[in-house]
């Protein structure tokens, strides 16, 4: 696994990018287009250990005047592990404070039913709506 920060002095910009592997999804966190990115496949054993890490970025980026406006998930695979680590952010970014407003849009580009039930799933347990692209 390979993670990447980068910042813009000039502008004061921050992403930070774990570029995925086999089992781990590829993350992109882009301050300066308030945007989070999750792609490839996410069908980690133990999902804790890379999500938990994940979280901690996410709150950082949340802090202060930058908030989360879009989250895309783009995966062609997940698991259950995987699954409630998402609704664990995405809970954690709702109760962010009154500034928390967001879209989550779920690409199903290859229109896989587990990744779409999963989808769903997502949207039912965390009582955000998730857009179906």
């Amino acid at each position: 696994m390979v993670l990447y920060l980068t910042q813009c002095k000039r502008f004061a910009m921050r992403i930070y990018t774990i570029e995925g592997e086999a089992h781990s999804p590829n993350i992109l966190l882009d301050e300066s287009r308030s945007l989070i990115e999750i792609s490839g496949n996410s069908t980690l054993k133990d999902a804790n250990w890379f999500y938990s890490n994940v979280l901690k970025w996410i709150i950082a980026f949340n802090s202060g005047n930058s908030k989360t406006r879009i989250i895309n998930i783009k995966l062609q695979r997940i698991n259950d592990s995987s699954l409630l680590w998402l609704e664990t952010i995405i809970r954690k970014l709702i109760n962010g404070g009154p500034n928390a407003d967001f879209e989550i849009n779920w690409y199903n580009t290859e229109k896989n039913k587990s990744v779409l039930a999963r989808a769903l799933k997502l949207q039912n347990n965390s009582g955000k709506k998730v857009n179906l692209v």
